[in-house]
């Protein structure tokens, strides 16, 4: 892999960045203040999907695929079987064609990538000097990497003749019923397309095109490839057994719209009986929750540590101090996150689950009480 790299050098002094920090107090801000609505946004989402789940658990209907009923028309049915279409789908360009619910193109082009190395060093006075390293590497990417932002001139990459792509088959049944276009697109499972059997052109796009580990190869030297060439590969989606749990209309299907507010749609790769699907829909949810929680405190504690920077720049006349007064501002921003965070989310516990927060407390006030109130063990005095 050939490499190449360019540095650059640059000073800000301290007045400079102090006027930066300065400026980023706001953005800190803004970043602190719009991290409570999304924690208390985040609570409630989260009671609406459990409350959603747990009715959709009582209401399900088991049905066989196989049969239509009509007294089964707008509840909230579960049903597993074996996805099939008899579409062809055809990517024109390349001449490849497949019977499937999917047929996936995957385009990649060899090309220049530029890589970022930073290095910064303050220096008595508050001056901080940034060195970045530019490195340029040649690799294969599925997406267009623009050449025109290198900081380096030179390294060029040209327009990509062919991008990926996915064609999908409009009428995919599961049994009697058609499963509608968001479940078709959520069916995966792909599998190589074998190109041995297709017929090639000599050339395409302006270049000589052959057969590589069942890719089309665009380029003269398969193993001397040149910023440009291109390798193109097909996956498809065949019949797949799914299971899904989704309000039947007629003889598809839809989103189901529950009194807790949200919606039932669910699908899963493989065969799964309802209780097992909702387990899934479950854990999903407390993945995300979490996952919300720990980014918005992480968004709260960055705004924060945006507002105390100023404080850790003055101080940077001296290295040392500066370094002391950023890790001090940022435990001191943490310290400060952790609890506002804590608090936003009990009392949105509070807001959306009352019951369950007000037994929480009790159960935490009545333990606090019996510690204050246990018996305590006078002092054995020895006798002598």
């Amino acid at each position: 892999m050939d490499n190449d790299s360019y540095t650059e050098v640059t000073s800000q002094g301290w007045f400079s960045r102090i006027g930066e920090s300065i400026k980023g107090i706001l953005f800190g801000f803004f970043l602190f203040i719009a991290a409570f609505p999304l924690l208390w946004w985040n609570e409630g989402r989260s009671v609406e999907r459990y409350k959603t789940l747990k009715e959709g658990q009582g209401l399900v209907v088991s049905i066989s695929a196989d049969i239509v009923e009509s007294a089964n028309q707008d509840k909230l049915v579960h049903l597993q079987g074996l996805a099939v279409t008899e579409e062809v789908l055809n990517d024109e360009e390349f001449g490849v064609s497949a019977n499937a619910i999917k047929l996936k193109r995957n385009v990649s082009m060899y090309q220049w990538r530029e890589n970022v190395k930073t290095e910064t060093r303050e220096e008595v006075g508050g001056t901080k000097t940034t060195t970045k390293t530019y490195s340029y590497v040649k690799q294969w990417s599925q997406s267009p990497i623009n050449s025109s932002q290198f900081k380096k001139p030179g390294y060029d990459n040209p327009p990509m003749l062919y991008h990926s792509k996915v064609l999908e088959a409009k009428h995919v049944t599961l049994g009697d019923f058609k499963l509608n276009a968001s479940q078709i697109n959520r069916i995966g499972g792909e599998n190589t397309v074998s190109l041995h059997s297709v017929e090639m052109p000599a050339q395409l796009g302006g270049k000589k095109v052959s057969l590589v580990d069942n890719n089309f190869y665009l380029g003269d030297f398969p193993g001397e490839p040149v910023i440009g060439d291109l390798k193109i590969g097909f996956t498809q989606v065949g019949d797949s057994e799914i299971s899904l749990v989704a309000q039947q209309l007629n003889q598809s299907f839809g989103p189901y719209q529950t009194e807790a507010g949200g919606t039932i749609d669910l699908l899963k790769m493989g065969l799964m009986d309802a209780e097992a699907m909702f387990a899934a829909a479950h854990k999903e949810n407390t993945l995300l929750t979490w996952g919300i929680r720990i980014g918005g405190t992480l968004v709260m504690w960055f705004g924060l540590s945006l507002i105390f920077k100023p404080l850790s720049v003055v101080g940077s006349v001296l290295p040392l101090l500066g370094n002391l007064l950023a890790m001090g501002t940022g435990i001191f921003a943490f310290l400060i996150t952790l609890p506002c965070a804590l608090i936003t989310i009990a009392l949105a516990w509070v807001y959306h689950r009352p019951i369950l927060a007000g037994v929480l407390i009790a159960i935490a006030v009545a333990a606090i009480i019996a510690i204050k109130f246990m018996p305590k063990r006078e002092p054995v005095l020895a006798q002598n």
